[in-house]
């Protein structure tokens, strides 16, 4: 088997921050007692959202193609909202769009193919 890139543990790692961050977002949201209307729903979907994101890390780490697929997807829908918002906020819409651009380079380098085998 093709040793991990760094690229590759770096996207996973930032997949992982972002799910504990769904969840102690979600879990904070419950605690606060603020459940009135959409909160029961919007923290749950965060714990959700959450749990799905350290799945897929789990696969970014473990060379699941299906995984990087899944991340590629939701990149490209980031980029393209990055593109969106350069008409409201540029710089947040650039941010957005270069951060969208290094993880699709991150997965999709030389070393990243050989090690997801495709």
């Amino acid at each position: 088997m093709v040793p991990r890139p760094v690229g590759v543990t770096v996207v996973g790692v930032l997949i992982v921050i972002a799910g504990v961050l769904g969840i102690i977002g979600g879990v904070l949201g419950f605690i606060s007692g603020d459940t009135a209307g959409w909160g029961i729903g919007v923290f749950a979907l965060s714990i959700l959202i959450g749990l799905i994101y350290l799945l897929v890390a789990k696969g970014i780490f473990d060379g699941n193609r299906g995984s990087r697929l899944i991340v590629a997807i939701v990149t490209v829908i980031g980029l393209i909202a990055g593109i969106l918002s350069l008409f409201g906020s540029f710089g947040n819409g650039l941010i957005q769009i270069l951060w969208s651009v290094v993880i699709l380079a991150l997965l999709y380098s030389g070393r990243a193919k050989e090690f997801f085998n495709a």
